[in-house]
């Protein structure tokens, strides 16, 4: 987040309203994700790079973690906008924090591959991610 953008959304005021009100799209697009990972919805990108991870061996034809990923162009504003968001440590704190509570459980955001987006049931260690990188750049 760059500083100019940060200042306004820290300095004063509650810095989660703030991120709501500067970033409405990307607020949505969360939002969105948020639901869709909690109901396990279908997304096209998700499930093709499920499929490439268990046929390299994850036991029980399951990942040992619950995440969904969704691929955005990186042209658009909304990538750069939530790649911006979870960029910032203390944004992305924020809004996991906020997200978390909205759907009952805990959820964490990151980036991958590019201009993707990926919602997990917890924070991923590499040899976890890794996967779902090489996956990803190979649909690409």
């Amino acid at each position: 987040m760059d500083c100019k953008t940060a200042t306004l959304v820290y300095e004063t005021g509650n810095p989660l309203e703030n991120i709501r009100k500067m970033f409405p799209e990307a607020w949505q697009f969360l939002t969105a994700q948020s639901a869709a990972f909690v109901a396990g919805k279908d997304d096209a990108f998700d499930a093709e790079i499920k499929k490439s991870i268990l046929s390299e061996g994850c036991a029980n034809g399951k990942t040992p973690f619950e995440f969904r990923i969704t691929h955005r162009d990186d042209t658009e504003q909304l990538t750069k906008d939530i790649s911006e968001l979870l960029g910032d440590i203390t944004s992305r704190l924020l809004l996991e924090q906020h997200f978390s509570q909205v759907v009952g459980r805990p959820i964490y955001f990151s980036t991958i591959c590019c201009s993707s987006h990926l919602t997990a049931d917890r924070e991923l260690t590499l040899d976890e991610v890794l996967p779902i990188q090489r996956a990803a750049v190979k649909l690409q």
